[in-house]
């Protein structure tokens, strides 16, 4: 069996980076777990989690502002929707960057719905702002080599 000759390209494989606990500047005492969490499992997806306790970089993260504010009104004046916003600063050896963004949510029928729609965009929110994060994070890793 004949084949082309070619070969897949495979660079060297990238360090893996572990995720200490997230400094929560904020007044919602969860925030930070959540972060924590989505960070952890966007390097894994990526495949470069380091376990704790490794030699691997550690990516410090710190959630440096968490608001929410009513984004629409009803017919009687009260919010019918809000606007949940974060800034998330990382840290890895040299390279440092923030990272912003917003995640939408409506009230509920009763304060236990909206807190758990609340609660649902802050993990929107938590995952997308890690995407970013590390996306950020991979792409000065190349440029710096």
């Amino acid at each position: 069996m004949l084949g082309c000759g070619y070969a897949p390209v495979r660079g060297r494989a990238q360090p893996g980076l572990r995720v200490g606990a997230v400094r929560n500047a904020t007044a919602q005492a969860e925030a930070g777990g959540i972060f924590a969490a989505e960070l952890r499992r966007e390097l894994a997806g990526r495949g470069r989690l380091a376990p704790d306790g490794s030699g691997a970089p550690e990516l410090a993260a710190e959630l440096l502002m968490l608001r929410s504010l009513p984004s629409g009104a009803g017919a009687e004046g009260g919010a019918t929707s809000y606007r949940l916003d974060a800034q998330l600063r990382v840290h890895a050896g040299d390279y440092a960057d923030t990272v912003s963004g917003g995640e939408d949510f409506l009230t509920g029928v009763d304060v236990l719905g909206t807190e758990a729609n609340r609660r649902a965009a802050l993990r929107r929110l938590a995952r997308g702002l890690a995407v970013e994060a590390i996306e950020r994070y991979e792409v000065s890793e190349r440029f710096a080599r």
